[in-house]
């Protein structure tokens, strides 16, 4: 009696062996595709830690080479009165001067890869700050193999700071 694992073709069916060759190929194409989706999620998820670092360090290298200067930044901004604000990529990363902000320890930032697919992927950012919660959506889209950040879209309201 032959092991479970053992596998004994079918002689005298071409037609069986064509289905069966034909499925083989299908099964190993598909993992070259997850694959390369997986690694395509991953080298997103490192561009979205690059990014959480820029902010908690105030790092502007960091935040130059995860932002593209010809993306876009917009967002309403409850500082400036509610007034829609927006910058260009590189603007965004002039803004980290190396210095975190002084309540740093408190805030609270994570993050969400909603989607990938092909050359183009969002995450959902979510930010607690004191006296402050917000979201952005951030569109990461891959040009010449690299994935980088082109859009950050935020809004935000003031909260009651704890005691």
């Amino acid at each position: 009696m032959p092991s479970p694992t053992t596998h004994s073709p079918q002689k005298g069916n071409p037609m069986k062996t064509s289905i069966q060759s034909l499925a083989l190929a299908a099964a190993l194409l598909l993992p070259a595709s997850a694959m390369a989706q997986a690694s395509d999620r991953e080298a997103v998820d490192l561009v979205m830690q690059k990014f959480m670092r820029a902010y908690t360090t105030a790092d502007n290298a960091l935040a130059t080479q995860v932002f593209r200067k010809d993306g876009v930044m917009i967002g309403y901004s409850v500082a400036r009165g509610s007034s829609l604000l927006m910058r260009t990529g590189e603007q965004f990363a002039e803004g980290f001067n190396g210095k975190p902000a002084a309540d740093e320890a408190q805030r609270k930032r994570s993050y969400e890869i909603v989607d990938v697919a092909e050359n183009l992927a969002a995450a959902r950012v979510m930010l607690d700050y004191p006296g402050w919660r917000g979201v952005d959506y951030v569109v990461l889209l891959k040009t010449d193999g690299k994935w980088m950040i082109m859009s950050k879209s935020w809004t935000g309201s003031l909260v009651p700071k704890a005691p």
